[in-house]
């Protein structure tokens, strides 16, 4: 990668979503299509950080699975260090990619799971991902991201449920587990 090359480029990007009328016009693939994402175009730069601000509906989750292939585009490029993430279909490649981006959400409660703990929602990149780590040594990690989000002290949060903390705890919890 060259130096001032966007480590994520986005070029025209497009989604449309059909809306279900009847169970005829379901059947018929007819009804209205609303365009989530229409036409996109942006660059993020190493070590930058994205926020995307906008009203309800306006397509900002649509364009967050979107860059994680977590939908398909109905046009467009999504390119990741140069190379078209967009062209990737093994998954174990864009399962890779995931890793290396995730996304923060406005409303944390509902992106974490209600019957983890504190200590498996932040943990579970790790176990997913398989770093090589006992048990032992996630555990120091986990605790070591709390105290970077300032939950501290973090042992007071490894074992609480997401209904047992504030807003802005659970934002915390969101962003330890974007950073592990």
């Amino acid at each position: 990668m060259k130096l001032f090359e966007a480590i994520v480029r986005v070029q025209d990007l497009k989604k449309t979503f059909r809306t279900s009328g009847s169970i005829l016009q379901t059947i018929m693939g007819k009804g209205e299509q609303i365009r989530a994402v229409d036409d996109v175009s942006l660059d993020i730069m190493k070590g930058e950080v994205l926020g995307l601000v906008g009203e309800s509906g306006s397509g900002k989750t649509t364009l967050g699975r979107l860059l994680l292939r977590l939908e398909e585009p109905d046009s467009g490029k999504i390119y990741f260090e140069g190379a078209d993430f967009t062209a990737v279909k093994e998954q174990s490649r864009i399962r890779e990619f995931r890793r290396r981006m995730q996304m923060i959400f406005q409303d944390p409660y509902d992106s974490i799971n209600p019957r983890m703990r504190v200590r498996e929602i932040v943990g579970e990149p790790l176990r997913v991902h398989g770093r090589g780590l006992n048990e032992r040594d996630r555990f120091e990690r986990i605790i070591e991201i709390l105290e970077d989000v300032k939950l501290t002290p973090a042992k007071n949060y490894v074992d609480r449920y997401p209904h047992e903390l504030s807003g802005g705890q659970r934002q915390r919890v969101a962003i330890a587990r974007t950073l592990m």
